[in-house]
């Protein structure tokens, strides 16, 4: 007599995703928001709780990761300075 044949227990693999929200280095708030205006080629990256902002150009390569890396480091440029 034959056995029953065993079914194969399905691997889920969980892929890590991008945010699209981070961190404020001003206020400590997960509110940043990464937006892209295509037709005028500009990326505007603004926290929502204290109003902190700034606007660069689109560079066809870039994602919203590295515009909040960017914003991060024009910040502490600008912490420094002062």
């Amino acid at each position: 007599m034959g056995r029953r044949r065993r079914r194969r227990k399905r691997i889920i693999v969980r892929r890590r995703r991008i945010p699209s929200i981070f961190q404020c280095p001003n206020c400590g708030y997960n509110s940043v928001a990464v937006t892209f205006n295509r037709k005028e080629g500009k990326v505007l990256v603004k926290c929502s709780s204290c109003g902190l902002e700034y606007t660069f150009d689109i560079v066809p390569y870039l994602e919203a990761v590295d515009y909040y890396s960017r914003f991060l480091d024009r910040y502490e440029e600008q912490v420094s300075s002062a």
